[in-house]
């Protein structure tokens, strides 16, 4: 919707100049005007932009211009440009520069026209007439309000930069182009280092700068955990502690156990049942319980710490490291270029 008003404001502008003069009145959109200079460049002028061009090319020149003109007229802007491109190589003249201008505004050719028009104003208001120099003007104060310039640069951790998908140059180095004032889309890439995807917001009529640099895979990849490390490995430690303790424990029962059975056939003999009549007796059943509870706490206590232990060992197998890139993002900034920051996403 903005391209199509943008047009009708140019045609508007070009209108009471490519009509040839006389009262202004608004052109109807639906019957565009013919083309902006009324008459070819003189071919007997000596100026700068004459200079070191012979006659019969300035006539050549001249013939291509007056063909462009006519049709420029019947709107035949494509076969127009053709026309005005072949003129202009043979003779870099501001007017013809200025027709070619025109004819890529109507074709949409928004950089190509600011290129051109930036060639024809090159003298000043020299060639033109002041108000052909004046409607010239208007349409660069038109074009400098969507069309900015995007200065970039990239050392050597890059190899190549990719400008809204296209290839455009390689690294090191820097370059400056002209382009359509808002976003664009500048990615740096090199195999073995981490792809930097960066917008830059170009304003009209200003430049916007971004420098790229890439991060190495090896400093950029990070290990993820899926439990925190020291997890598992304490409780495998805390669980063979147990389970270790637990099997002293057992074989202090044990031991106590061997030693009732001694002393019980060392005074029972002739058999007895300890702990029923004779004093000396009741020790023998005090060993026993002491011996059999030991036993029980041991064998407790290296089932839990066993269990402890395996299921560490197990957690600390799941837990195998997770290789993490990192979130690279670029938040554009109001006054040009971008800001960008590394995160981690998990």
């Amino acid at each position: 919707m903005r391209r199509a008003v943008f047009v009708v404001s140019l045609l508007g502008f070009a209108s009471p100049a490519l009509a040839g003069g006389g009262k202004k009145k608004p052109a109807p959109p639906a019957a565009p005007a013919p083309p902006p200079a009324p008459e070819p460049p003189p071919v007997a002028e000596h100026k700068e932009w004459a200079d070191g061009v012979p006659l019969e090319t300035q006539q050549k020149a001249s013939a291509l211009y007056e063909e462009g003109n006519t049709l420029f007229a019947e709107q035949a802007h494509a076969p127009a440009l053709e026309k005005y491109t072949a003129a202009v190589a043979l003779w870099d003249h501001p007017l013809i520069q200025y027709n070619l201008a025109v004819t890529l505004i109507r074709l949409d050719r928004i950089l190509d026209a600011a290129t051109h028009l930036e060639r024809a104003l090159r003298f000043g208001d020299k060639p033109f007439k002041p108000e052909l120099y004046q409607q010239a003007m208007d349409y660069q104060g038109l074009l400098e309000g969507r069309v900015g310039t995007l200065d970039a640069s990239c050392d050597d951790t890059v190899k190549s930069l990719l400008l809204d998908g296209k290839n455009w140059f390689s690294c090191p180095g820097s370059q400056k182009l002209r382009v359509m004032a808002g976003e664009h889309t500048i990615v740096g890439e090199r195999p073995g280092y981490l792809t930097k995807s960066q917008t830059v917001v170009v304003p009209g009529g200003a430049s916007a700068t971004a420098k790229v640099r890439l991060m190495p895979l090896e400093s950029a990849v990070i290990l993820k955990y899926r439990y925190r490390r020291w997890i598992p490995w304490t409780m495998t430690a805390v669980g063979l502690s147990v389970a270790v303790a637990g099997l002293g424990t057992w074989f202090v029962g044990k031991n106590e156990m061997d030693q009732f059975e001694t002393d019980y056939t060392l005074q029972c003999m002739n058999g007895c049942e300890p702990g029923l009549t004779d004093p000396s007796h009741r020790s023998l059943k005090a060993q026993e319980t002491s011996a059999e509870f030991k036993g029980k706490i041991g064998i407790g206590m290296m089932s839990v710490g066993g269990a402890v232990a395996v299921t560490g060992i197990v957690l600390a197998i799941i837990n195998r490291p997770q290789r993490i890139l990192p979130n690279v993002e670029v938040a554009p900034r109001a006054n040009g270029g971008a800001t960008a920051s590394v995160g981690w996403r998990f």
